[in-house]
């Protein structure tokens, strides 16, 4: 079991992504301080994601900003896509 985890905050993530140690075709999220990779996109991951937005915009219209995977800050620790 790992006891000593040093987590990342939302800011030290973004500078890493600014100097550039990701690849930047990795698909990458910060949750909890930690960097999960992300599964890769593809068919069946797209066509859920647009049915999804076409349900959502068709039901709430302009009542909402609806945000199609784009990064959201949770807290200090996590953004998620």
């Amino acid at each position: 079991m790992l006891t000593n985890i040093r987590l990342i905050s939302v800011q030290e993530y973004h500078k890493m992504a600014e100097m550039g140690i990701f690849h930047p075709e990795e698909r990458l999220e910060l949750i909890a301080g930690q960097i999960i990779r992300m599964s890769a996109k593809g068919t069946a991951h797209e066509s859920a994601i647009t049915r999804t937005e076409r349900l959502l915009r068709q039901r709430l219209g302009d009542k909402v900003l609806l945000r199609i995977q784009s990064p959201v800050q949770l807290d200090d620790y996590s953004e998620k896509e």
